[in-house]
């Protein structure tokens, strides 16, 4: 009886760690040397979130958990959690014959058009990825927090039918000027909705997407690279300095060339927070990435 609770305690912390979320406390600095309070990881707490993992053994409580529920009661969620463990250990194609047989049992799900569509992408599908993750935004445009919208710009980016994003801008070409503290994008890409996203929402899908991603994709990874930039440069400009630090390094481990502007930005962070070190705020300052639009949270 210890031992089952245990394995069920064991895989709900793991389920619960693969979806990047966090109810944590944490307090980081914004770039005028403020303490903020982000709404999750930060900083060095961040930096677990951007690496591959190289050895999957500790999914296996998670994956004895949910084959056992299948084989007891092979009901929609018992069968999307099993999609889900085939997807992590990269079992992709038994992914998606599962998900098509889901597909036709308890057609009309969101969950599963979105994991079919995710198999497809890690299996190279990269137009059956789209329009699986497509008929997803259908079925629930608020899936995945609403960030699936940077999921379809990603595919559409791999088959080449966006325009060709700016040089030295990620694929989407926000534009963050030259100076060592970004300047504010005056173009967002669209949304969910269709309407351009805000600074805050953009942040929550980068941080979200690129997660999920990285999970599965190893650097060096030049799509990657140029995302983790841009998530550093909005960190930078309106969110923790201290984890613009650590996306700054990982995009540079992705595969980012150190620039001049990238130097600059660095040192700019690292400026920050010797101030901040030195001289430690009472205030609480603003934070655009911590807290959504119209929000009174504190």
């Amino acid at each position: 009886m210890k031992r089952a609770l245990y394995v069920l305690v064991v895989a709900a912390l793991i389920s619960s760690s693969l979806q990047a979320t966090a109810c944590i406390n944490v307090v980081g600095t914004n770039n005028r040397g403020e303490y903020i309070r982000p709404m999750s990881y930060t900083g060095q707490e961040l930096k677990p979130q951007l690496a591959t993992p190289t050895d999957k053994a500790f999914l296996i409580p998670w994956s004895k958990y949910a084959v056992a529920n299948v084989r007891k009661s092979p009901t929609f969620p018992h069968l999307i959690e099993l999609s889900a463990v085939l997807v992590r250990f990269g079992k992709l194609r038994e992914a998606v014959k599962l998900l098509q047989f889901v597909e036709n049992k308890y057609p009309g799900r969101f969950e599963t058009a979105s994991n079919i569509g995710t198999a497809y992408e890690l299996l190279g599908q990269n137009e059956d990825a789209l329009k699986w993750i497509r008929e997803g935004l259908k079925r629930n445009p608020n899936d995945h927090f609403g960030t699936e919208w940077l999921h379809v710009h990603i595919l559409n980016a791999k088959l080449g039918k966006l325009p060709q994003q700016v040089r030295g801008r990620s694929i989407l070409n926000l534009d963050f000027g030259n100076d060592a503290m970004p300047n504010r994008p005056t173009q967002l890409p669209d949304g969910n909705d269709g309407k351009p996203v805000s600074l805050y929402a953009m942040g929550a899908a980068l941080r979200y997407q690129l997660t999920e991603r990285i999970w599965f994709v190893p650097a060096p990874d030049k799509m990657i690279a140029g995302m983790l930039l841009d998530w550093a440069n909005l960190e930078l400009l309106a969110g923790s300095v201290e984890s613009a630090d650590v996306l700054y390094e990982a995009a540079i481990r992705y595969g980012i060339k150190e620039d001049r502007i990238i130097s600059l930005r660095r040192k700019e962070v690292a400026n920050i927070l010797s101030q901040a070190k030195k001289n430690p705020s009472s205030r609480q300052g603003e934070c655009e990435l911590c807290n959504p639009p119209g929000s009174d949270l504190q």
